[in-house]
């Protein structure tokens, strides 16, 4: 489903970085939103998507 402009959310998006909220436009919270159940909905075992719970945190380099 493409993205229009003015086009409402797929779903609420909280982006939290470094410990400092950022703020997410509609276009944004779509594109994150509509990527990553894409990617969870493709694993085996998931028929149906209503909450994801994300958290990524880097290696020390």
């Amino acid at each position: 489903m493409p993205c229009q402009p003015n086009q409402e959310p797929t779903a609420h998006i909280e982006l939290e970085v470094n410990g400092r909220e950022i703020e997410l436009n509609d276009f944004v919270q779509s594109f994150i939103s509509l990527t990553v159940i894409g990617m969870v909905k493709s694993l085996r075992g998931i028929s149906s998507v209503q909450t994801v719970n994300l958290k990524i945190s880097r290696r020390a380099e």
